[in-house]
């Protein structure tokens, strides 16, 4: 293994660390991994540019980047940072580069103010991340309501799925619901009361804009209750995943009247999508999680992303402590991207 040191990314690093990425990691799951999108993911942020950190030994050997986010719950913000896009070259593994790389990476957050970490790792990075000081907070259960049995049937036991000739729903797009801004401004607000207590990521219209509205090659949609998103709202990604048309609810957001309203607006969406299956998130117990279940929707066991977090400041410390019900974490909060 040879030598290397640790730096901070500069611009013209862009093409080697994406090449790095495309290496290590691939093209990504659902996504394009081209420039653009490398740049809305880490520097056109409402939350902030990430924190990137390289190693290098004249080419670029390894990054650590720390993605820019933000939780409250109604009376504290932390400022957090979430754990995405590692990779090492294959020629530099078992060199110390990944341990370095995070020490140093974790240092430059808490300097910059960082409350928290967080990540959803896979099973085998998980054992690397807890030996490195993070916390697990535990395995956050998707919610799925099956659409067309026949069709996972076929699919879980190895077979072709039997096709119905239905092609993707014509949803309304993202920019639909963004275009409502008063509506939506008033649907966020209600949507927040109604969350409780628990730490949820601070939403607002410009963190829907850029987290749905502009990512790169990610499309999403919209279905709402009313001429105007102020009773309920869904934003929705049809997806493939085994041959089976998914619909991923990633952000449910409740207004005023509450969990019926919405549940009846979830088992419109049901009827109006050609999918095989709907899956969702949100923390047991809570309002969105009535919804769900009211649409329709049942816990899976043994499934959904291991949840890992690690404090860096006084206000963060209690969540070590916590388990997954202090969290109000939508699907779009878990999406790997």
């Amino acid at each position: 293994m040879p030598a290397f040191t640790t730096r901070a990314y500069q611009a013209d690093d862009e093409a080697s660390v994406l090449a790095l990425l495309r290496e290590v990691l691939g093209g990504g799951r659902g996504f394009e991994r081209s420039e653009a999108f490398w740049r809305w993911k880490h520097f056109e942020n409402p939350f902030g540019a990430s924190l990137l950190t390289l190693a290098t030994n004249g080419e670029v050997l390894g990054l650590r980047a720390f993605m820019r986010w933000e939780f409250h719950d109604g009376e504290r913000t932390l400022r957090a940072v979430r754990a995405v896009d590692t990779a090492t070259h294959p020629a530099a593994r078992r060199g110390g580069v990944f341990s370095r790389l995070t020490a140093q990476a974790v240092d430059e957050a808490r300097a910059a103010g960082v409350d928290l970490i967080f990540n959803t790792p896979n099973a085998v990075s998980l054992r690397g991340y807890l030996k490195l000081g993070w916390t697990y907070v535990g395995r956050l259960r998707p919610l799925v309501r099956v659409l067309r049995p026949l069709r996972i049937a076929a699919a879980l036991l190895g077979r072709p799925a039997p096709d119905d000739h239905k092609p993707a729903a014509a949803l309304p797009s993202i920019a639909d619901l963004l275009a409502h801004r008063g509506a939506l401004d008033s649907l966020l607000a209600a949507n927040d009361r109604l969350t409780g207590g628990g730490l949820r990521t601070a939403r607002s219209t410009g963190f829907l804009r850029w987290r749905y509205g502009q990512a790169p090659s990610l499309a999403y949609a919209a279905w709402w209750v009313g001429p105007e998103p102020a009773a309920a709202a869904a934003i929705v990604r049809q997806n493939r995943r085994r041959d089976l048309r998914e619909l991923m609810i990633s952000d449910l957001l409740l207004g005023p009247d509450g969990p019926a309203r919405a549940a009846g607006m979830v088992r419109e969406l049901a009827r109006a999508v050609p999918a095989d299956y709907m899956v969702a998130h949100a923390a047991g117990g809570t309002p969105h999680a009535r919804a769900l279940l009211r649409a329709g929707f049942l816990p899976v066991p043994r499934l959904g992303p291991y949840f890992t977090i690690r404090p860096l400041s006084a206000l963060a410390a209690p969540l070590a402590g916590a388990g997954p019900r202090a969290w109000r974490l939508a699907l779009g909060d878990l999406e790997v991207f």
